[in-house]
């Protein structure tokens, strides 16, 4: 008698695990079915409508920095005297082909200084000074823009976008240094075809308002320049680059106005 109630409480047992199993299996397809039915909340009856066909888009961003320095020491160097300053503009146009779907055109503008009267690198037994350099570099650029817009809910207000960029620009920098009394220069032309991905976020202030925020995470570029060296002598570099990564220097926030 004994060994007889094992048996039948180990036949009980796999009974009532089969009867469990079954109801979990069951409960599961059930859900499964549930699932692939579940209403996450979107109209697919219509598509929400961010950007009107026949909208145009008029925006961009700007910036501008200036610095000052008098006898200011960094790290290693010291005796720093110097001021410039950097500004650049990036106007946008975009017009709406379709409901959400922008094309058009950004174009670009950089123009930075750097008037460094002293500075003196000392390490070790390495000393170096530098006195009266001067950099000033400025660009021009344009490039053909995508735009399509990925509404975030029904309100029209906010929503996200990822603008492509086909473009090209170029820009001259003037370096000039006195050495051994002696001021030297090196002129040089500056050229650049760049293929980008801007993706960002938009949202209305007003009806017509909007504050835009854009960053960098996909590009290729391709370089090329050209340098006169004291108006006798030349050279030339080339290079290529491309990059897929968040890109923090490329964060941009501007203002775009539709209608």
């Amino acid at each position: 008698m004994i060994g007889i109630y094992p048996n039948i409480l180990d036949n009980m047992t796999r009974k009532s695990l089969k009867y469990i199993l079954a109801v979990i299996f069951l409960c599961l397809g059930t859900q499964v079915s549930e699932a692939q039915k579940y209403d996450r909340g979107y109209d697919n009856s219509h598509q929400p409508v961010f950007a009107p066909k026949g909208t145009f888009m008029v925006g961009g961003n700007a910036r501008y920095s200036y610095h000052a320095m008098s006898n200011y020491s960094f790290l290693v160097v010291d005796g720093i005297n110097s001021s410039g300053y950097t500004v650049s503009a990036t106007p946008t146009f975009l017009y709406m082909i379709r409901d959400n779907i922008g094309v058009g055109a950004s174009l670009s503008y950089d123009r930075t200084l750097l008037d460094l009267a002293t500075a003196d690198l000392s390490v070790s037994e390495i000393s170096m000074s530098v006195r009266d350099y001067y950099r000033l570099s400025q660009s021009f650029g344009g490039s053909l823009a995508f735009r399509p817009y990925i509404p975030l809910g029904s309100s029209g207000r906010f929503s996200m976008f990822a603008q492509v960029g086909l473009g090209f620009s170029m820009g001259r920098v003037r370096n000039t240094a006195q050495v051994d009394s002696q001021t030297k220069g090196t002129f040089t032309n500056q050229y650049k075809i760049l293929v980008g991905v801007n993706p960002g976020f938009t949202a209305f202030i007003t009806n017509h308002l909007a504050m835009e925020l854009s960053i960098g995470v996909l590009g290729f570029n391709y370089f090329w320049t050209d340098q006169t060296h004291n108006q006798v002598t030349g050279g030339s570099s080339s290079n290529a680059n491309a990059s897929f990564s968040l890109n923090l220097a490329s964060i941009a926030v501007g203002f775009a106005y539709y209608l």
